[in-house]
């Protein structure tokens, strides 16, 4: 590590790359709460160890950092409730992410602004990205903004509005450093809040109808990509998370106030296309194991018993009770 002392706070640069591949995580997490009292926890592909190269500034009160990534998840310790805790307020320069907090998820894509807080449950999912970020002590966020709790993980769209304002006063702050002095930097930190509450506060203005519309648009996605798929026996909550690029708790959540689990549904809309199959004329030649496995069921006995359970009846009795009832339909045309 790298640090620079001067009359305005410290600079300091750190990075993973002389670090064991199995450590670099943890050198991360370490630095990050000690330096910006935010505590994370970091993941990365196992094909792709984490490589992470940190600049940041550490003031009085004043901190921010600019960050290079590789492809990672970042999650809370759930450790951080101490009144040193800060927010996350990060500026995507380069790269996309996905966050989410407190049932809502957004798209982060360069040019956006958000806000983590990292002291209650939060994720990101992130490709190699590139990063300005800024760290605030919620508390004065809180007194202009009491209910920001409810505006984390949204997307600031910064192309105009105050958005763009909390912007260019971030990129203003990253030219700034090698001359900011400690006053400076002090009276930066104060008017952040100010700064970042407007962006916030327009947002909530439509956050509502947005959260409802991309609500119902997840769903419809996550109802195609089942339908398209419930032939695959692997299809679990996690593989339906995949396929539609939204996180496992988020899928649960868009769908928990449902009368039944997502999972529950798949599986009924499964066998009642394996019921519709086996009372269909034109497939008798199949037997009910390969319609089984046709629709998702990877294990006959199993399905036979969700099967009875589920109409009250085998599926052998049921189809052989349908051929039955299309004989005595025949018989009755004939006469």
């Amino acid at each position: 590590m790298l640090t620079h002392a001067h009359d305005a706070g410290t600079t300091r640069h750190f990075s993973t790359d002389s670090t064991p591949e199995s450590l670099r995580a943890q050198l991360f997490q370490r630095e990050m709460q000690s330096l910006f009292s935010v505590g994370l926890a970091v993941r990365s592909p196992e094909e792709k160890p984490l490589t992470a190269d940190v600049s940041g500034y550490f003031g009085r009160n004043l901190r921010f950092a600019a960050i290079r990534f590789s492809p990672h998840s970042t999650a809370s310790t759930r450790t951080s409730n101490s009144p040193e805790s800060r927010l996350l307020v990060s500026l995507h320069k380069q790269g996309v992410a996905v966050v989410s907090q407190g049932g809502r998820e957004s798209r982060i894509e360069a040019g956006d602004i958000f806000v983590i807080d990292p002291s209650r449950p939060f994720h990101i999912e992130a490709s190699e990205i590139y990063v300005h970020s800024v760290y605030i002590k919620p508390c004065a966020l809180r007194q202009l903004l009491p209910q920001f709790d409810t505006l984390t993980a949204l997307a600031i769209r910064c192309d105009h509005g105050p958005g763009a304002i909390f912007r260019s006063v971030l990129d203003g702050l990253f030219a700034m450093t090698p001359t900011m002095s400690e006053e400076i930097a002090d009276d930066m930190s104060d008017a952040l809040p100010y700064l970042l509450a407007p962006a916030l506060r327009n947002l909530e203005k439509s956050s509502d109808k947005s959260a409802t519309r991309l609500k119902a648009l997840h769903r419809q996605r996550i109802s195609r990509f089942v339908r398209d798929n419930l032939w695959d026996s692997n299809m679990d909550a996690n593989a339906i998370a995949r396929g539609v690029n939204l996180s496992p708790r988020h899928v649960y959540e868009l769908f928990s106030e449902d009368d039944q689990p997502l999972m529950k549904s798949v599986w009924k809309e499964r066998l009642n296309l394996c019921r519709r199959d086996l009372a269909e004329p034109r497939l008798q030649a199949r037997t009910v194991g390969e319609i089984a496995f046709t629709w998702g069921f990877s294990n006959v006995s199993h399905f036979s018993r969700a099967f009875k359970a589920e109409f009250g009846t085998g599926p052998r009795e049921f189809r052989k009770a349908a051929q039955g009832r299309m004989l005595e339909v025949l018989a009755d045309t004939r006469h």
